[in-house]
């Protein structure tokens, strides 16, 4: 069955206690946790105690450690490796089941469009950089949930299955963020892209970004679920066919739109 998770510092930065009683209080199963956006205190990777009392329940979905493994500062790299790595050595400690990461940008920050992305070669660096990671992931009994954009390296539910292809391990598997992979040329066959990632990808999908947008002055604007052009009822649908143990993560989802979308969501999920 689907459980329905929250990224949290879409709700606040906080103590550990104080973020796990709202996220309990609001009626989700988990988070998408990113320690340095989420907890209001600096988390030391040898004591992961409190952490662990408070993130139970709710349960921990991804520890999200998203860096930029293209990015033209080698340091910035490393570092982003370095740190990632880190996140896959308390993982299985926390029973915190994926990792997340995206594919990055050659722009470096912020991570934006540019037409090298779109290369082989751009993808060929992020797979070496994968394959690292995944040997770690394989040692630690922890996954990767990585994760496309249109905007970066990898573009489409095809470069996506590239990546697994070739990285070929148990512990790599995928994030869809349908909305990551529209823009204004294509947003109108954003069913089409769906459909494509669960045929593609449905036996590496554990994770999937909720959003929703609206086309306001030629630009795709986020709004809550259920307040825009995504399709959640299909959707929803297609996720309980292909994917039945998928988490949903609402992403970019905040203030009085959390309850709203969270209400809408579940009434779906409920069949009413």
């Amino acid at each position: 069955m689907n459980r329905i998770g929250i990224r949290a510092h879409d709700i606040g930065k906080m103590s550990c206690e104080s973020l796990s009683e709202k996220v309990k209080s609001l009626g989700f199963d988990g988070v998408q946790l990113v320690f340095k956006k989420a907890i209001d205190t600096e988390v030391d990777f040898n004591d992961i105690n409190l952490i662990k009392k408070h993130f139970t329940n709710p349960m921990i979905m991804m520890l999200g450690a998203y860096f930029n493994p293209v990015h033209p500062d080698p340091k910035i790299v490393t570092q982003g490796i370095d740190y990632f790595k880190k996140h896959l050595d308390i993982a299985f400690s926390l029973n915190a089941k994926y990792v997340g990461t995206e594919t990055g940008s050659l722009m470096g920050s912020p991570w934006g469009y540019v037409k090298e992305n779109h290369e082989q070669k751009a993808l060929d660096d992020v797979i070496e950089v994968v394959k690292d990671l995944v040997g770690v992931a394989e040692k630690k009994h922890s996954y990767i949930a990585i994760e496309g954009a249109y905007a970066h390296v990898a573009y489409s539910p095809k470069r996506v299955k590239e990546i697994l292809d070739k990285v070929s391990s148990p512990n790599l598997k995928v994030t869809i963020d349908l909305f990551n992979y529209l823009h204004i040329g294509n947003y109108q066959q954003r069913m089409e892209i769906f459909e494509e990632s669960l045929k593609l990808l449905k036996n590496d999908i554990v994770i999937y970004h909720f959003k929703d947008f609206i086309v306001k002055d030629n630009q795709l604007i986020q709004v809550g679920l259920g307040q825009g052009l995504m399709d959640y009822p299909k959707i929803i649908q297609r996720i309980q066919e292909v994917t039945p143990d998928a988490y949903l993560i609402f992403e970019g989802v905040t203030g009085d739109d959390i309850e709203k979308s969270l209400t809408y969501i579940k009434k779906i999920m409920e069949g009413k």
